[in-house]
């Protein structure tokens, strides 16, 4: 019986001890990012193509958002903890090198993420 209740007590000290090295100095940070698509010739094909770029980030794993969004490389993000906030779709004016405008589809993101610093 003494040894069952060692056995107990010795799994349960490591197991709090693993729990609390997991959760020990995490931190939770949200960030905003931009992504930009390919200039196209209208607002209409901007727009649809922005469209899509919306319809695959939200789409995405935490794993792949955290892949397609830049996070701090210094940082040991939780990879499970990457969620997406909100995003939105802005249309960009620029001018091609011929001195044609055309329209840029700019996505805005804002997630959220676990992190800690290196050591």
């Amino acid at each position: 019986m003494i040894k069952v209740l060692s056995l107990v007590g010795l799994v349960l000290v490591s197991t709090a001890s693993f729990a609390a090295g997991l959760s020990g100095s995490y931190e939770t940070r949200i960030t905003t990012s931009s992504m930009a698509g390919e200039p196209v010739a209208s607002k209409e094909a901007a727009y649809a193509a922005g469209k899509m770029m919306l319809q695959d980030v939200n789409a995405q794993s935490p794993r792949e958002l955290r892949q397609s969004a830049s996070l701090n490389s210094n940082d040991l993000v939780d990879k499970r903890s990457v969620e997406l906030l909100d995003s939105q779709i802005t249309i960009k004016e620029v001018m091609t090198s011929n001195g044609d405008i055309a329209y840029q589809p700019v996505m805005n993101v804002k997630y959220t993420y676990r992190f800690r610093e290196r050591e």
